[in-house]
């Protein structure tokens, strides 16, 4: 019969004298009740590497290791974050230690992160919804969440999340490097202006065929000059001819930003998605080097969104960058479509184009001229 050892934290544990009892449960990470304890079992051969969460290695001890027991995604309390205290380092411990792909749990509680979080591939990072919120404070140009290492083509997933962007110049999601990844149900809260829910400048690699589902962003208050985007499909580097491209974004609620969604990339779809109160609902551009190009053209499509006291719902600002797009309603605008040129551009709306304001949509329009019955030989 093995003998169970009961002991209150992880540091405690470590001064268990190897060979004593081959378990031992911790009460907690830090303390007892702090949601970071379970179970642990005694491997007298092992030599991995004390992590502070799953692994725990006695002092001056070359062999023999402690080990959690559990077979589910990692709890970052387990790694001691907490809601006191910033919890950058703990979180950033789970995410290490699921490095070869796993599901990183978020509790509900408000964790301060003061710098990014770096995401392996294969790493799904999940939270509870609204109450599993993530305070971001780290520097300007970086993302609270962003891929772990060079910035390639990176697979992983995102889920249940409320993001606080408190530093002006800061992303929620830095995209770069991310592609056949997954983002589920985030918010993302813009407190300082210039802010960006979603950043991805492309790579020729990235970020290219993710799927955002149910994704919202709100910036501050001012938003005819706040300088927040929601989505923003953009380039950091000058020499970039091309950014974000092929991804397809389902549903979501854009609030507040100066620009609900910049788009300077190709093939991307924006499905269902409603913009309120905005300046700009949809801006399209060109890359600055791709407008040297011979063949610079960039599509992209918007099907059945809906604004609401949005200034411009579209609008395009390079004459090549053409926009295929199907609005459910629109109103409080001032114009729905202003366009550089409607060369190859499509936009359909529910109004019927005699408000002066809405005739834009209306520069390509397909007429249906139906040719009069023929006679049938009884009538002749």
């Amino acid at each position: 019969m093995d003998h169970l050892f009961t002991v209150d934290s992880l540091s405690e544990l470590r001064d268990v004298m190897p060979g004593s009892a081959r378990s031992a449960f911790v009460l907690g990470h830090t303390r007892p009740g702090d949601g970071g304890g379970g179970m642990f079992h005694w491997n007298a051969s092992s030599r991995t590497p004390d992590d502070n969460g799953l692994v725990v290695a006695p002092p001056e001890k070359q062999t023999g290791r402690w080990t959690r027991v559990d077979s589910g995604p990692l709890d970052i309390r387990w790694f001691g974050a907490n809601p006191t205290e910033d919890a950058t380092k703990a979180i950033q411990g789970a995410l290490s230690a699921a490095h070869r792909g796993g599901e990183v749990s978020i509790p509900a509680g408000t964790f301060g992160i003061s710098q990014p979080l770096r995401i392996p591939q294969g790493v799904h990072l999940s939270g509870t919804g609204l109450l599993s919120v993530l305070n971001y404070s780290g520097p300007a140009k970086t993302g609270c969440l962003r891929v772990d290492g060079v910035p390639r083509s990176i697979s992983l997933a995102i889920s249940r999340l409320n993001i606080l962007v408190q530093t002006e110049g800061a992303y929620g999601v830095d995209l770069s490097g991310m592609s056949y990844s997954r983002f589920d149900h985030i918010t993302v809260h813009l407190r300082q202006p210039n802010t960006s829910g979603f950043f991805g400048p492309g790579n020729t690699q990235s970020p290219y065929y993710n799927v955002f589902t149910g994704c919202h962003v709100a910036g501050t208050a001012d938003y005819k000059t706040n300088g927040c985007v929601g989505f923003d499909f953009t380039y950091d580097r000058g020499e970039q001819m091309q950014s974000a491209n092929a991804n397809q974004v389902y549903g979501g609620h854009l609030s507040t930003c100066q620009v609900a969604v910049r788009c300077l990339g190709v093939g991307n779809v924006f499905h269902g998605q409603v913009i309120e109160s905005g300046d700009i609902g949809y801006q399209f551009d060109l890359c600055p080097a791709r407008k040297t190009m011979a063949q610079r053209g960039i599509v992209n499509d918007v099907v059945g969104c809906y604004t609401e006291h949005v200034r411009i719902p579209i609008e395009q600002k390079h004459a090549d960058a053409f926009v295929t797009a199907q609005l459910t309603y629109v109103t409080g605008y001032e114009r729905v479509f202003q366009a550089e040129s409607t060369r190859n551009c499509v936009v359909l709306s529910s109004h019927y184009g005699q408000l002066p304001q809405s005739r834009s949509v209306f520069d390509r329009r397909v007429n249906v001229v139906t040719a009069p019955p023929e006679k049938s030989q009884g009538n002749q």
